[in-house]
């Protein structure tokens, strides 16, 4: 006699067609269709901590009836556990939904602390806050009458601030995994080369920049920039360290020498100075040979920066002689004029370049505008006093703007990216005012017809990633209109 489940099971491959019969995925699906759908909408609830005790039931019902299909095990045992499995699921939404308005911020915690990727980066961290979290909706969940409830209700609001800084210490913790391991695991390295010993300098720094980066995730989490560029710093350091334990190591193993490591530097910094055609001498350590490259440097950056103003004033010119021109040679004499005006002002430009050091800053056309852009008045640090170490590029300044006596001036006040927006637009601003209020006091400007605008961060012109590209970052523009 053939047995009531195989029948089943009969029945259901015929309902399903031939193909169905012979696909194991196709069975399945078909089987744990609903069930699915009743989990899939349970975990949306966030179920596995608002309702903890119906949905583990509903995940061990689940999980008998995989086996058992699994096992080719008798149908009849596995749609049981599908429906006991869909009840408990369906059971656990409710409960999710009614739970989750007694932990609004409790939740809130949690899908920050989620999206830090507190489960991968601070998985005991997570755990213990979705321990408590579980812990509490289940006395909400195991609440029968109405008093009950109540009291259960009275103590999940006691454990919502524990809940809550539970999930706040998993975020933090993962935040700082993600942006400080690469340099933990580096420093570990460091010290089992003996770092500490032989390359103190640098293992030190190391240290002393990674804990600046924690503290800095401590005072705001959020703020990112300033953290994630001392933990490269720090980075930098530890792999510093963990070269010099190398080169030591191979020093003390006889497989290396200082003279062939000084060599080795010589020829790194030869293989900059050949293309530049520029030659280095060593005879006196490395100094001489870096101060000859740096010139250098600065001497092609200065001729591109040129080349490229350049550029871009030959396309102003040729749209102009375009537009004037017309398509005849009516308007010639006027087309003259333009570029003798046009080369007047190049001419001042150069002029007014020649005043500052590169150092200090440097002189750009924009657009219509001749732009003193100064990197080199340096404020304190959140501060925007203008004192006696100023007064030297000030006083560059207003011989400057001398050239200009009718214009009109808008000066922009600049940040780098350490910080927050809100703060470093503030201060920008109040930088722009200083510079401002210095020069009308001085006589050199009018304060009716110039302007102190402050950007923050906003408009960098170099990269945030170095201190050199910080260091240009943190400038004031002045923008000269002349008529």
């Amino acid at each position: 006699m053939i047995r009531r489940p195989l029948l089943l099971l009969a029945s259901l491959l015929l309902a399903m067609g031939a193909h169905a019969a012979s696909d194991p995925s196709t069975l399945r699906a078909t089987l744990f269709e609903t069930t699915d759908q009743a989990l899939a909408a349970a975990r949306a609830a966030q179920a596995e901590v608002l309702a903890p005790e119906s949905f583990e039931r509903g995940a061990k019902f689940y999980e008998k009836a995989e086996k058992t299909l699994n096992d080719g095990g008798n149908l009849e045992s596995i749609q049981r556990n599908l429906t006991g499995a869909t009840e408990s699921f369906a059971q656990s939404t409710v409960s999710a939904s009614g739970t989750a308005r007694y932990f609004v911020e409790p939740l809130r915690a949690r899908q920050r602390a989620q999206f830090s990727g507190a489960n991968r980066f601070a998985e005991e961290e997570w755990q213990n806050a979705e321990k408590s979290l579980a812990n509490a909706a289940a006395r909400l969940e195991r609440a029968g009458s109405e008093r009950s409830r109540a009291s259960a209700a009275g103590r999940a609001a006691k454990a919502a601030a524990d809940i809550i800084e539970r999930y706040s210490a998993a975020e933090l913790a993962a935040i700082k995994a993600n942006y400080l391991q690469q340099t933990r695991n580096l420093l570990a390295q460091a010290e089992d080369m003996r770092a500490r010993r032989v390359a103190p300098i640098a293992y030190a720094r190391a240290i002393e920049l990674l804990a600046e980066a924690e503290a800095a995730l401590n005072e705001d989490r959020y703020d990112t920039d300033r953290p994630r560029n001392l933990a490269r710093m720090a980075e930098e350091s530890a792999y510093q360290a963990v070269y010099v334990a190398d080169v030591e190591r191979r020093i003390r193993d006889d497989d290396y020498s200082v003279e062939a490591l000084v060599i080795e530097w010589e020829n790194a910094l030869r293989a900059v100075a050949d293309p530049l055609e520029v030659p280095v001498q060593f005879d006196t350590g490395p100094e001489t040979a870096v101060v000859t490259l740096k010139r250098a440097i600065d001497a092609l950056q200065s001729e591109v920066t040129d080349l490229r103003q350049g550029v871009s004033e030959r396309d102003q010119e040729i749209a102009s002689l375009r537009q004037e021109l017309g398509g005849t040679t009516a308007n010639l004499e006027r087309v003259n004029q333009v570029l003798a005006r046009q080369e007047r002002q190049r001419a001042r430009v150069a002029k007014l370049q020649a005043l500052f050091t590169p150092a200090e800053g440097t002189v750009l056309r924009q657009d219509d505008a001749v732009v003193l852009r100064l990197i080199g008045l340096a404020f304190p640090s959140g501060g925007a006093r203008l004192g006696p170490e100023h007064e030297a590029l000030l006083a560059k300044v207003r011989t400057a703007l001398g050239e200009f006596p009718e214009a009109t001036v808008v000066i922009e006040g600049h940040t780098d990216s350490f910080g927050s927006d809100t703060s470093n637009q503030s201060l920008s601003q109040t930088r722009a005012n200083a510079v401002l209020q210095y020069l009308a006091a001085a006589g050199v400007i009018s304060p009716v017809s110039s302007t102190a605008l402050g950007f923050g961060e906003s408009r960098p012109v170099a990269s945030n990633e170095t201190p050199e590209g910080r260091r240009r970052n943190r400038r004031i523009d002045i923008l000269i209109h002349a008529p």
